[in-house]
């Protein structure tokens, strides 16, 4: 009979923690590929990230302090986030409702309605990072 803290409870516990770092990486590994789909495949995600590296260059063209990039990193997030989001959202709904179905149509549209909502959230946050540090440089 073995004692208890002996080498195969060790084992039992080392065992443990492989497999939940293993799942830590295939979950890690799931979510980039989940997001290389989304880079390569997705229209309106890329037009997204192009209009954040737009932002994230004129910010650093106008020199926004430490507390204007959080706003914007979390600004650019919100709408990725989003538009990730629905597109999880549109794809469930294509896999799973073969006819069009009123309420899958309002899914969708909602899932459309909440990126609408950030982008334009995006936009006034953007408007009040930018337009005061483009409109000094205009009245040099």
């Amino acid at each position: 009979m073995e004692r208890p803290g002996n080498l195969s409870e060790t084992r039992s516990v080392i065992g443990g923690w492989r497999d939940e770092i293993l799942n830590r990486y295939r979950s890690f590994r799931a979510a980039l590929r989940g997001f290389g789909w989304l880079i390569l495949s997705e229209r309106h995600f890329q037009l997204h990230l192009v209009a954040a590296v737009a932002a994230v260059l004129l910010g650093l063209i106008l020199g926004l302090t430490g507390v204007e990039w959080a706003i914007l990193v979390v600004t650019i997030g919100l709408v990725l986030v989003a538009e990730a989001i629905n597109t999880a959202i549109e794809h469930t709904i294509d896999l799973t409702v073969r006819q069009i179905h009123p309420l899958a149509r309002t899914a969708k549209d909602i899932g459309a309605a909440a990126v609408l909502i950030a982008a334009a959230i995006s936009v006034l946050i953007g408007c009040f990072l930018f337009l005061p540090k483009l409109l000094a440089l205009l009245h040099r």
